[in-house]
C-alpha cells in the first residue's frame, strides 16, 4: 500500500471507529459535553441526531472511554432491528446476567441488577446506536426501562443515537411521553472547507505522517466541495487519492489524482460505463476522455496503464486495434461485420485512438487483456515486389496472408483469397500460416487496374505489421 511511500505508521483514513482519529472541533466538544453531563446530572434519556457518516459511533466510543474509567457499567446495542423482548435479553446479557423466560422475569433481573450497581456508586448507561431503526413499540419499551428509579435519580441512563428519521418518529403525536423525556439532545453537522483541512491534517498527524504539505490547496477544496464535508466521505476520498498518487508515483496529491478519483467513486457514471456497449465505449466523447487522462498521465512522466484511474482508458485504446486486427486478418469474418460497423467507424478509430496511444502502453493493454493477436498495422503497397513466374513466394516470420498479397500483388479483397484457395489446396484456413511454407499467388492479379472490391482495405488504413 502507500504507507511506505508516504512515510506513513498507519492507515490515516481507515473505516472504523478509532477515537485517536476523532477530530473534535467545537461542534463535537459540544455534543460530547453535553453528552456527559447529562449522564453525570442523570438526566435519563438523551439522543444524539446526525447525518450517516458524521461520526457518530466514533464519538460515543471516545464517550464510553471516558465514562469506564469513572467506573461506569456500560451497554452498547448496535442490534436495533429487535422486538422488545430480544431489547430486554441483549440488555441482560451485557450486564453478565442469564435472562429469564419471560418479559416479568427480566424485568425483576434488570431491576435487581441496576439497584446492586447504583448501591455499588456506579452508573449504568445504555448506548443503543441506529436507533432510527427501532419501532414504536420497542421506543415505548425503553421510555419504560426508564421508570427504574430511587428518589435521588434514575438508575440507567439512555442514549438515542440514530439519523435524522429518528426526529420523525420522535415529533409524532404516540411519542409524546418520550419526547418529554429526552432532556438533552445534541447534533453533528458537516464540516466546513477549512475544518476539512484541518481534519485531514489532524487523521495523517495521528497516522505519523511529517514532510511538506501532502495535498495541494485545489486538491482540499475540491475534496470539501465532493464530500460535502462528512467525515465518511472524506476518508473514501482521500484513501482513493493517496492509493492514485502511489499508481503515479506522486508525492503530492494535487487536485487532477483528486478529480480522477471522484470520477471513479461516481456510482452512477460508473453504473452508465458498466452497462453501455462496446462500441458506445468507443464514442468521441470516451476518445476525448482517453487522450485527456493519458495527456494528463504523461505530463506527470507516468504510463497511463501504470494507474487502475487511467488503465481503462488504454484499454480501450487496446480494444479497437484488436477488432480491428481480428477482422483485417480473418476476411470472412470482416466481410460479415463490417456493414454492421460500418467502414467510418473502424477507419475512425483506427485512425484516432490507434496514431495517439504509445505503442507501448497498447501493447502492456493487449498482454493484460491475454490477447495473443500481435499488433499491427494496415496499408496498400504501391509498388508490388517482384514476383516468380510461378506466382510461388515463400512465407517469411510474421507475415500474414494479406500481408503478401499486398506486398506481390499490390491489391487484397475477398476473391483473392478465394483464389489463393483454389490454388493451395494445403492452405484450409487463410489465417494459419508458418513461416517457410510455399503458396502460390493468382499472378493475373498482378498490377491490375480493376476496380478495386467493396471489402478491399481503404488506402488510408494501416497495416498488419508485426
Amino acid at each position: 500500500m502507500f504507507l511506505e511511500y508516504y512515510n506513513l505508521l498507519e492507515q490515516p483514513f481507515g473505516v472504523t471507529p478509532d477515537t485517536r482519529f476523532l477530530y473534535l472541533n467545537h461542534m463535537y466538544r459540544e455534543a460530547l459535553a453535553s453528552l456527559w453531563y447529562g449522564i453525570k446530572e442523570n438526566r435519563g434519556f438523551m439522543a444524539l441526531v446526525a447525518q450517516p457518516g458524521m461520526g457518530k459511533t466514533s464519538l460515543l466510543f471516545q464517550l464510553l472511554q471516558r465514562l469506564r474509567r469513572s467506573s461506569a457499567r456500560t451497554v452498547f446495542l448496535f442490534q436495533t432491528c429487535c422486538t422488545s423482548l430480544d431489547l430486554i435479553r441483549y440488555l441482560l446479557q451485557d450486564l453478565d446476567i442469564w435472562p429469564g423466560p419471560d418479559l416479568a422475569s427480566m424485568h425483576q433481573q434488570l431491576n435487581e441488577a441496576l439497584v446492586r450497581e447504583a448501591k455499588a456508586g456506579r452508573q449504568v448507561v445504555f448506548v443503543i446506536d441506529e436507533a432510527q431503526n427501532l419501532s414504536e413499540s420497542v421506543l415505548e419499551t425503553k421510555r419504560l426501562l426508564s421508570d427504574f428509579e430511587t428518589p435521588q435519580g434514575k438508575l440507567m441512563q439512555i442514549i438515542l443515537v440514530g439519523q435524522p428519521q429518528l426526529i420523525s418518529t420522535l415529533i409524532k403525536p404516540e411519542m409524546l411521553q418520550l419526547r418529554q423525556q429526552i432532556s438533552v439532545t445534541a447534533s453533528l453537522d458537516p464540516l466546513g472547507p477549512e475544518e476539512v483541512s484541518q481534519y485531514i491534517t489532524h487523521r495523517l498527524g495521528v497516522a505519523g505522517y511529517q514532510g511538506a504539505t501532502l495535498f495541494t490547496r485545489g486538491a482540499l477544496e475540491l475534496i470539501a466541495r465532493e464530500t460535502h464535508g462528512i467525515p465518511r466521505n472524506i476518508n473514501n476520498l482521500c484513501f482513493g487519492a493517496l492509493s492514485a498518487g502511489l499508481a503515479l508515483r506522486s508525492k503530492q496529491i494535487d487536485r487532477e489524482i483528486v478529480e480522477e478519483v471522484v470520477s471513479d467513486q461516481n456510482l452512477s457514471a460508473l453504473e452508465r460505463r458498466v452497462t453501455a456497449s462496446p462500441f458506445e465505449n468507443s464514442s468521441p466523447e470516451c476518445n476525448t476522455a482517453s487522450q485527456s487522462s493519458a495527456s494528463a498521465s504523461r505530463h506527470r512522466g507516468q504510463s497511463p496503464f501504470l494507474s487502475s484511474w487511467f488503465g481503462r482508458q488504454v484499454r480501450r485504446a487496446a480494444y479497437v486495434t484488436i477488432v480491428l486486427a481480428v477482422l483485417i486478418a480473418t476476411p470472412s469474418l470482416s466481410l460479415r461485420l463490417r456493414p454492421a460497423l460500418g467502414a467510418r467507424f473502424l477507419h475512425k478509430h483506427a485512425a484516432a485512438t490507434v496514431s495517439k496511444a504509445p505503442a507501448a502502453e497498447i501493447s502492456g493493454a493487449v498482454q493484460t487483456l491475454s490477447v495473443k493477436t500481435p499488433p499491427v498495422v494496415v496499408q496498400a503497397a504501391a509498388v508490388p515486389r517482384p514476383l516468380a513466374k510461378d506466382g510461388v513466394v515463400v512465407v517469411e516470420a510474421g507475415q500474414t496472408l494479406q500481408q503478401i498479397s499486398l506486398l506481390y500483388l499490390g491489391r487484397y479483397s475477398t476473391e483473392i483469397v478465394q483464389q489463393i484457395q483454389s490454388l493451395n489446396p494445403q492452405l484450409l484456413d487463410p489465417n494459419r500460416i508458418e513461416v517457410g511454407q510455399q503458396i502460390r499467388l493468382p499472378v493475373q492479379w498482378r498490377g491490375s487496374t480493376s476496380k478495386p472490391s467493396d471489402h478491399s482495405p481503404e488506402p488510408s488504413m494501416i497495416a498488419l505489421r508485426k
